[in-house]
């Protein structure tokens, strides 16, 4: 729910939700009191005030016809109670002395100043928030003495002090509603800002490894969605520098290494020439074979070097073309089978009959992939007796939506425990790293450099019948469409 929302829901719920509980409070009072109850009251507030009319009458009869009835205790007292009845009395006075004050007038107010009232002669009087309308009226008995009355009844069945009570209990009504109402749609906007807060002060602090929870939905978790990518992307960006900060640190050992040792037998063969070791033409010429030799070798390892690291940093330009892989291979393989078989080892290929297995690669880059993986398999066999059979046999078919190249020797296979780091830069699975069986390291890293580069995957594995197998998969191109238009000549007469 977005934040919006929440505040037009939390705006109307003010609104409505104190009505709602005010009219949940009445029907609890009616179900408490019963209805019953609210009808008689209305009921009794009706007979007061006509039963007042009645006994107002009736007293204005007296007053005009018969005064002698107030010179009688008992009618008096008589007319008092009915009149008390109806929340209603009479205060009198004769000859300016209060002579009668109704009994519930006095238990409302027992300290009241009567002969006061008579002074002020009021219009209403209050006595513990019930108000009384008063009326004056004078008369005379009839032995001549001079009489007063001040007629209260009571106008207001409930207590005026009730209406502000009751005004209170709405508004706190309204507050507490708007309070619970703000509290929750507050909370449900702060938390998730104060969590997304606690996760940035983690990041400052270079703490990546919290992942942000937010559960809330809307712009909130939109946000938070957004800040827990940005984490994700900070924390592989970190991850990758750190990683290449230690790739960088091994390159360097791995190079130190693999340059030191041409260097130091090209010094011991230099220092032999100058110390006149070597003081035969045969010596010499030998000694010279074996530094062009060394130099030759340092010279393959700056290139393959400088290969690699133009790979790995994604700087090498591919110039994808559209090539049939099984005459790209036959023609490859051709030019390199010379050069194998001087070694002694026999190249064949495997390529299904009469049929186009289109790819999109590089001509040039591919043909290093295969340079790579022919020679490792030649230096390996070059351990092999010069009895043994040597053979390389490359083949191609198709595997799905991809390409399969294989490239299998007769080698002496890989060690199980070297298969899933013969890939990884400068590993030898030779543990002395002798630069003399072990290579350079970086052959078997461009191969999966430059096939990952086409979209493909490579592995290792050991044959069958021993010996290595090199695989890789390119994925399959579309045939070029050649669309042919044909022009109309049109001829003017």
């Amino acid at each position: 729910m977005s934040i919006r929302v929440k505040l037009y829901m939390s705006y109307l719920a003010m609104v409505f939700l104190p009505m709602v509980l005010i009219l949940g409070f009445v029907v609890f009072v009616l179900y408490a009191g019963g209805m019953q109850d609210l009808r008689e009251y209305f009921r009794v507030e009706k007979e007061e005030k006509t039963n007042q009319s009645l006994i107002y009458g009736e007293l204005k009869y007296v007053l005009e016809n018969d005064t002698d009835k107030l010179s009688s205790p008992a009618y008096t007292d008589k007319l008092q109670r009915r009149l008390a009845d109806q929340w209603a009395g009479l205060i009198m006075t004769k000859d300016g002395i209060v002579t009668e004050v109704p009994v519930f007038l006095k238990e409302l107010s027992p300290h009241e100043d009567w002969q006061g009232l008579f002074d002020k002669s009021p219009d209403t009087v209050s006595f513990r928030a019930f108000k009384f309308q008063v009326n004056d009226i004078a008369f005379r008995y009839p032995d001549g003495h001079n009489g007063q009355m001040l007629l209260l009844r009571r106008y207001d069945v409930v207590p005026p002090l009730w209406r502000p009570i009751g005004t209170l209990i709405f508004i706190a009504f309204i507050g507490l509603s708007s309070l619970i109402l703000t509290y929750y749609v507050s909370r449900s906007i702060i938390r998730p800002i104060h969590a997304l807060k606690t996760a940035a002060l983690q990041i400052k602090d270079g703490d990546l490894s919290q992942k942000v929870v937010v559960k809330s939905k809307g712009e909130v978790g939109q946000l938070a969605a957004a800040f827990e990518a940005m984490r994700i992307q900070l924390k592989q960006s970190i991850d990758q520098s750190l990683q290449y900060e230690e790739n960088r640190k091994q390159l360097l050992s791995h190079i130190s290494h693999d340059l030191k040792t041409p260097i130091s037998a090209i010094k011991g063969y230099v220092e032999g020439i100058m110390d006149g070791i070597a003081n035969t033409d045969e010596k010499r010429q030998r000694y010279m074979e074996t530094i062009y030799h060394k130099a030759n070798d340092m010279d393959q390892l700056i290139d393959e070097l400088f290969l690699f690291s133009k790979l790995d940093l994604h700087k090498v330009a591919f110039d994808f073309k559209t090539i049939d892989s099984v005459k790209y291979l036959g023609h490859y393989l051709e030019e390199q089978r010379f050069d194998l078989e001087k070694s002694g080892v026999q190249l064949r290929f495997e390529a299904p009959p009469s049929e186009q297995l289109l790819i999109a690669a590089d001509p040039d880059k591919l043909g290093r992939v295969l340079t790579n993986i022919l020679n490792n398999s030649e230096k390996y066999m070059g351990q092999l007796p010069e009895s043994a059979d040597k053979r390389v046999t490359v083949s191609v078919r198709e595997r799905g939506s991809e390409v399969l190249v294989a490239v299998e020797d007769t080698g002496p296979g890989i060690e199980k425990e070297d298969l899933p780091y013969i890939f990884d830069r400068f590993y030898r699975a030779e543990q002395s790293r002798n630069s003399e069986t072990g290579g350079s390291g970086l052959g078997l890293a461009i191969v999966k450099q430059i096939i990952e580069g086409h979209g493909g995957t490579v592995w290792a594995e050991n044959a069958e019948g021993g010996g290595a197998r090199f695989c890789f998969l390119l994925p399959r191109a579309e045939p070029v469409r050649t669309v042919v238009i044909e022009h109309e000549e049109h001829t003017n007469h």
